[in-house]
């Protein structure tokens, strides 16, 4: 019999997690497997007991699996206590944005259609094993950052994560109207941010823009210092320095419940996909932001984007002091921060990945 951990947030999705839920409970038990139900009052006391379930630490035995029921802010849980460790991460997507499992063509909101697919990826308990879906993770540290956390989504530290932590806050209104009503306040009180972005690992083959609305890309100190290893197999690597409204480290394209920061990232391609865009006063924040919604920013001269494997964002005095950072929708921390793609760090359940 295998063991699989299950954490619900029942909040999720307008009360969808609740009855979600306890729709997975049911079907894993009647597929043979054993729940441990680790579903907590607060979400730090619930990664406390995924983290150690995982781990097979303290009085929590080991698991095969672990199951996250909710939103990206679940997914964020279940990646931070599965990332690196080998043991398949499932998701039943039944929160309001659901970003990540968009990316992974995984079934959304509907219950029924969320359990089925994780049974199908899971399989009975006397199954010789599980389809699972190998993708990269994004790896965080920073000097504000107690240990090292772990994101599948997106990273934001601009006019993106101020607008996050309002949205947060509000208690009005609900589902994604509240996202777009944060984002109206917040690009009103909105001042340029001083930044200094180092991406380092830049593929040989791809197109680096020279100048990022007249901010030029320069060569890294530490890409002359080792021309054949700064960051990636060509050791490419560059430094974009402006005033800015916008900082996103991109694993997978969207957040905020379909915001498409970086329409091109993919969560399998090894890299992280950079998107800034600076410098820009508060009318030209109004004409960028609304246009991430279908990708559109990217046309505009102040808004550039590059692939890299590693990534360093720092805030400077050339403007206000950034925003505190999020990933997936979840805080961070103030800057400055380093991110770091870790290649098939991620086993996902996918029912139509192969058995591994």
């Amino acid at each position: 019999m295998s063991t699989v951990a299950l954490v619900v947030n029942p909040t999720a999705g307008r009360g969808r997690g609740r009855t979600a839920g306890a729709r997975t409970a049911e079907a894993l038990t009647a597929a043979g497997h054993d729940v441990l139900d680790l579903s907590a009052p607060s979400l730090p006391l619930a990664q406390e007991s995924a983290d150690a379930a995982v781990r097979g630490t303290g009085a929590t035995p080991g698991v095969d699996a672990l199951v996250v029921v909710g939103g990206d802010g679940m997914v964020h849980l279940g990646v931070n206590a599965t990332a690196g460790t080998g043991v398949p991460l499932g998701i039943v997507a039944v929160g309001t944005g659901n970003d990540f499992a968009h990316a992974l063509d995984l079934p959304t909101g509907r219950p029924d259609r969320c359990v089925d697919a994780l049974l199908g990826a899971l399989g009975p308990a006397a199954s010789a094993g599980a389809r699972v879906r190998v993708v990269d993770a994004a790896r965080v540290a920073g000097e504000h950052v107690p240990a090292a956390r772990w994101y599948a989504g997106v990273l934001s530290a601009g006019i993106d994560a101020a607008v996050n932590a309002h949205a947060n806050a509000a208690t009005w209104p609900r589902g994604r109207s509240r996202y777009a009503r944060s984002a109206l306040t917040e690009i009103t009180r909105y001042r340029p941010y001083g930044y200094r972005v180092t991406v380092r690992g830049v593929p040989a083959g791809d197109d680096v823009p020279d100048v990022l609305a007249g901010a030029p890309l320069l060569p890294a100190p530490d890409a002359a210092q080792h021309p054949d290893g700064a960051g990636g197999p060509d050791g490419r690597a560059f430094v974009w320095e402006s005033p800015g409204a916008l900082v996103a480290v991109a694993n997978s394209p969207r957040f905020g419940g379909g915001v498409r920061v970086a329409p091109d990232a993919a969560p399998d391609d090894g890299l992280l996909d950079v998107v800034v865009a600076g410098p820009l006063g508060r009318w030209g924040a109004a004409r960028v932001f609304p246009g991430m919604y279908a990708g559109r920013h990217l046309a505009h001269r102040a808004v550039g984007t590059v692939r890299a494997t590693s990534v360093t964002v720092e805030p400077t005095a050339a403007g206000a002091a950034p925003p505190h950072a999020f990933a997936d929708g979840e805080h961070l921390g103030p800057l400055p921060l380093r991110v770091d793609v870790v290649p098939g760090a991620l086993r996902v359940l996918d029912a139509a990945a192969p058995t591994r």
